[in-house]
């Protein structure tokens, strides 16, 4: 598929808006899983939002792209900091924070459950490119090893390598129950 999407991705750095298309409708609903995951799943409709401003920062950044990597790759790294970038803009407001109003047990735990997200996603920012890219493919997208290794242009061994090594690298960082819950290592 990432051979397919490379031709698709050329044609829309041209300008071709149905080569545009076909790459968002082959990837906009992993596109919006991720924003959801990393989003959290209350914030589906934030999630709508950032895929939408995901897809114009693809579109606007088009004729920049280096057809040096995957597709899917660059493109859950717009998505990633386009996430990111809606997490800082309401990091201090309420409008972020799961509403149960009489669920209080609830409503600390999905507050806790973000903070610990946002604290993951803001430690993960300062992995090395490889790393950052294969983890959030791995654990953010949902693909399997074997994918990521294909989506990154790496062999299996030197994919399993870069994952092992962030998890490492993040396990110096984080407490072991932070990666154990959103991780599941």
């Amino acid at each position: 598929m990432s051979k397919d999407l490379s031709s698709y991705m050329l044609k829309t750095a041209e300008g071709d808006k149905d080569s545009f298309r076909f790459i968002a409708n082959a990837l906009g609903y992993k596109m919006h899983a991720t924003a959801i995951k990393i989003l959290g799943s209350s914030h589906i409709a934030d999630a709508d939002d950032v895929v939408q401003i995901s897809l114009i920062k693809v579109w606007q950044s088009a004729p920049r792209w280096k057809n040096k990597g995957s597709i899917e790759g660059y493109i859950y790294k717009i998505v990633f900091s386009s996430c990111m970038d809606f997490i800082r803009k309401y990091k201090i407001t309420d409008e972020f924070k799961d509403n149960y109003s009489n669920l209080e047990i609830t409503k600390n735990d999905n507050y806790r459950t973000y903070e610990l997200r946002k604290m993951l996603l803001k430690n993960i920012q300062k992995l090395p490119k490889d790393q950052k890219e294969a983890i959030l493919l791995h654990y953010f997208s949902g693909y399997k090893q074997k994918e990521v290794s294909n989506l990154i242009k790496k062999s299996n061994k030197a994919t399993e390598s870069l994952i092992i090594r962030a998890r490492k690298k993040l396990k110096t960082i984080l407490p072991k129950d932070i990666l154990e819950e959103l991780l599941h290592v």
